[in-house]
């Protein structure tokens, strides 16, 4: 959990508090239980952490929506896109939207004159479960974003040098359960994969465990950046970046270069932001690549 805030004329944001809460919410529990269990370790992370804000922004999984980016004619009111978006949304995702929550967000005008548009779409229970999850943990979430999005804001900040609107990266995210990645250009997403690959705590305990990983997660790796050149045979990555949790596990970053044939870089999204006295600094900087979703959520809460 990360809680930014923008102070008044401050050009970057400071980070106010910065928590982690494990929670245990096994598969054989009912639904009930699950949510009553992940709101109660929601509950204790922001009390620890000391967050002063009760509004926040929750992620789902990429792989919970449909997207499409489409161009429309540039030049438009946000309430006539509104409009248009709504009549051609059905087409363009092939959902209904009486079964989906809709969402958007421009992208930027083309060389044609048009304008890119993102359309975002998901079911209306699985964004209603994210609601339900805040409202038991006594908060009140604004937006319900996506992961992959969140990640992308997180990127920004995490590259050392601005810029490069063209530049495509490939972004690893090691997580505890999968192996996701996503590729961007600029501020596109070209490209989602999730690998069931993960690491669990064993492998932080048992040199067995974690050797099996260090062989596993390189080699779907690989696979995965295979899978993204099948799909788009021409594109050239110019960068590869590591979030996630298992970023830090030891001999994972050399193990996927080795396996990769190229440099990669763990990313730190909070390298130009400042410090507030509340946040946890060591906590901050031990786990920063873990935290890339939830900065990224935190970023979309500033204009949310």
């Amino acid at each position: 959990m990360i809680e930014l805030q923008r102070r008044p004329g401050g050009e970057v944001p400071v980070v106010t508090a910065v928590g982690m809460t494990r929670t245990d919410s096994p598969a054989a529990l009912t639904s009930e239980a699950r949510l009553a269990a992940q709101a109660d370790a929601l509950r204790r992370c922001v009390l620890s952490a000391g967050a002063k804000t009760r509004r926040v922004v929750l992620a789902v999984p990429h792989g919970a929506v449909l997207s499409a980016v489409v161009p429309f004619e540039g030049g438009l009111s946000e309430e006539a896109l509104e409009l248009r978006v709504m009549l051609e949304a059905e087409h363009h995702l092939s959902a209904s939207l009486d079964t989906v929550a809709l969402d958007f967000e421009r992208l930027g005008p083309r060389s044609d004159g048009r304008e890119d548009v993102l359309l975002v779409a998901c079911r209306k229970e699985v964004v209603a479960e994210q609601r339900a999850l805040a409202e038991a943990a006594g908060l009140q979430a604004v937006a319900v974003d996506v992961e992959g999005y969140a990640l992308w804001r997180a990127l920004g900040e995490a590259r050392s040098q601005r810029g490069g609107e063209d530049r495509v990266t490939a972004l690893f995210l090691l997580g505890p359960g999968a192996l996701q990645l996503f590729a961007y250009r600029g501020a596109r997403l070209l490209y989602a994969r999730s690998d069931a690959v993960g690491y669990g705590e064993e492998a932080m305990l048992s040199e067995a465990a974690l050797a099996a990983y260090l062989e596993a997660a390189p080699a779907q790796a690989e696979r995965a950046l295979a899978s993204l050149y099948g799909a788009q045979p021409t594109l050239v990555i110019d960068e590869v970046a590591v979030a996630g949790a298992g970023a830090a596990l030891p001999g994972v970053m050399a193990a996927l270069e080795g396996r990769l044939g190229r440099p990669c870089w763990i990313t730190d999204p909070f390298l130009r932001m400042a410090l507030g006295p509340r946040a946890d600094a060591s906590l901050l900087a031990a786990q920063a690549p873990a935290l890339m979703v939830a900065c990224g959520l935190a970023l979309r809460g500033f204009t949310a």
